[in-house]
């Protein structure tokens, strides 16, 4: 998967997640502390989202970061045992990578912001 259909996921994931949250995009917008534009544009496919970000969506819309980039499949769809635990290794590694990315950038602001201070 190239980065123009990941960013397709992604913005499709987005919408569906928050569709079945019976969110608006301003109710979205204002759970997450972000902007509509940003939402907007994010749906849209014309921006990518920071880890922060990704972090934000995900509690604002009650999910794992992760689900906004797995192709949509329910669990019903797998032939076998080994496909979902496989999924299962897959996603878990895919959201240990989230948190390592999302806490290396805090510790980055932090560091940054005590930096100037000094």
């Amino acid at each position: 998967m190239n980065s123009d259909e990941l960013q397709k996921l992604f913005s499709s994931n987005l919408k569906n997640a928050r569709n079945r949250a019976n969110l608006s995009q301003l109710k979205l917008a204002e759970k997450a502390n972000l902007s509509l534009g940003y939402i907007c544009d994010l749906e849209g496919g014309r921006r990518w989202g920071t880890p922060e970000t990704f972090s934000k969506l995900a509690n604002a819309l009650e999910i794992n970061a992760y689900e906004l980039l797995l192709p949509q499949s329910s669990v019903g769809e797998y032939k076998n045992y080994s496909e979902i635990s496989e999924t299962r290794e897959y996603l878990a590694n895919l959201n240990s990578v989230l948190r390592e990315n999302i806490n290396s950038a805090v510790n980055k602001a932090i560091t940054d912001s005590f930096s100037s201070i000094i």
